[in-house]
């Protein structure tokens, strides 16, 4: 079995997946969307890395690149996928991918899973209406961020105002404020949490507690928090990510899903907790591999 990994080299989720395949004896590549070359030529089509024709190639394919070559991406994850290779996350060849956080806390609320207040604005005149409802202090964020980016505390009509000229139209959403001095990440792998998680608290002077803007990370026991496990886990599955990372904030007594993340860069997770999570999930796609190959095919 070959695995192709689509994903940016300099990602530290990418080299810990290079060396968990090192370790435990899985045949894996990585490469960049900017290494495939499409072609059409004479009735044929195909994918190229050099000499390399990458479905002959390797058996799955891992997609963890998309933005901003969104279309380019699920291209190669659907000629895999005619060609009978696995692909992961499944739902990207036959749901399409969406990258909006507002679509995502649609299916969930519609699926029961608890979601903060939120509305996507669309008409800047219906701003102050909907500030109104949401209440100071809010949240307002970019429906595609990533990282903690675009994500910003409005305390005031001032403040909003003075954000919302920098993004296009229907780029943003108000979000309720939901105070603490701390939120939490359960990760799942084929909508199974990990038995441990982790706690985040922001750097000081700032709201937000993703690591890559300096947020810390504590290490949990899933046990602590006895409803974790079913919302991750529902989480998950509501959107068919067989890889994610679950945030939850609480709003006073109830856990509230802040984000699913489709693709985490888990370095802060792994530095906290010890937990091999790059194993872990090379492990989940070769089982994926052995339950689902047909026989024949290369071991």
């Amino acid at each position: 079995m070959k695995i192709l990994c689509l994903s940016w080299h300099d990602l530290y989720a990418t080299g810990r997946f290079r060396e968990a395949a090192q370790a435990g004896g899985i045949d894996l590549d990585t490469c960049e969307i900017f290494d495939v070359n499409f072609f059409v030529q004479d009735g044929k089509i195909g994918l190229y890395r050099g000499e390399i024709d990458l479905i002959k190639t390797y058996d799955v394919l891992i997609v963890r690149t998309f933005h901003p070559y969104i279309s380019e991406a699920l291209t190669i994850a659907r000629l895999f996928r005619d060609a009978g290779r696995i692909v992961i996350d499944r739902s990207l060849t036959d749901q399409g991918y969406a990258v909006s956080k507002m679509h995502d806390y649609l299916l969930l609320a519609q699926a029961g899973l608890s979601v903060p207040r939120s509305w996507q604005i669309y008409d800047p005149r219906e701003v102050e209406q909907v500030a109104a409802r949401v209440g100071y202090p809010c949240v307002l964020k970019g429906v595609h961020g990533a990282q903690g980016n675009h994500v910003h505390m409005i305390r005031g009509a001032d403040d909003l105002y003075r954000l919302l000229w920098r993004y296009p139209t229907g780029e943003l959403m108000l979000q309720e404020y939901l105070p603490g001095a701390e939120d939490y990440r359960v990760i799942t792998v084929g909508s199974t949490a990990l038995p441990l998680m982790v706690s985040r608290r922001a750097p000081s002077g700032d709201f937000r507690t993703n690591f890559a803007i300096g947020g810390t990370f504590t290490k949990r026991s899933l046990e602590e928090f006895p409803t974790f496990a079913a919302l991750a886990e529902g989480a998950a599955r509501v959107l068919r990510r067989e890889f994610a990372a679950v945030d939850i904030r609480m709003r006073g007594a109830t856990p509230l899903i802040l984000e699913v993340n489709r693709r985490p860069d888990f370095e802060g997770f792994e530095r906290a907790t010890g937990f091999d999570v790059a194993t872990t999930f090379l492990n989940y796609v070769v089982e994926q591999y052995t339950r689902c190959a047909p026989s024949g095919s290369r071991s």
